[in-house]
């Protein structure tokens, strides 16, 4: 509200109010659409999934933001390929920005679009930083499209019903535990 009672005593033109709720869109679109903010992996679960990976996986970051668990996983693990979606615009402009100074990385790549369009079957790990809101649908995709030993890393957010098979803790006050599930149909 005292931004409002401001931006009233600056009498700005009425195209800045426009650029100011653009720019809010590209940067939190998925809060608006999805329900989903813009949450960003710390630095211990992001060392804790890299530790969790087994050789040569290949991982499908959901919802990318700046790209960061894509660069990080990639710089400790070059063994694994990894890639990362995100169709919030800003974010995934300053992924692609952090990507380049990153040296572009053969194992690692971050897409624009939604990963409800992306084909998930190619992906031996689904992780998601999300929020509990879309998680009984990723759940339903991952049970649907990922072949039998695909794994599904949540980082904090239950899937309602669905008791994981391991957690891997955190000591973040918000980020507090990596959720494992196994394909349901898997030999795991």
């Amino acid at each position: 509200m005292p931004l409002v009672l401001l931006a009233l005593q600056l009498q700005l033109p009425g195209w800045v109010y426009l650029l100011a709720l653009l720019l809010t869109f590209a940067l939190s679109r998925n809060a608006l659409t999805e329900q989903v903010p813009l949450y960003l992996s710390s630095q211990e679960s992001i060392a804790a999934l890299a530790g969790f990976l087994s050789p040569g996986a290949r991982v499908l970051d959901l919802g990318s933001g700046d790209g960061r668990v894509v660069l990080q996983l990639a710089a400790l693990r070059p063994d694994v390929s990894v890639c990362g979606i995100e169709n919030a615009l800003l974010p995934w402009l300053w992924s692609r920005w952090r990507y380049w100074r990153a040296g572009c990385p053969v194992n690692a790549r971050l897409q624009f679009g939604s990963f409800w369009q992306l084909d998930w079957q190619r992906f031996d790990v689904v992780h998601a930083f999300l929020s509990p809101v879309p998680m009984s649908r990723v759940w339903q995709r991952f049970r649907q499209d990922c072949h039998p030993e695909a794994i599904l890393i949540s980082n904090t957010f239950m899937i309602q019903g669905m008791v994981p098979q391991q957690r891997l803790p955190l000591s973040g006050p918000l980020q507090t535990e990596l959720l494992i599930w196994r394909h349901p149909h898997g030999t795991c």
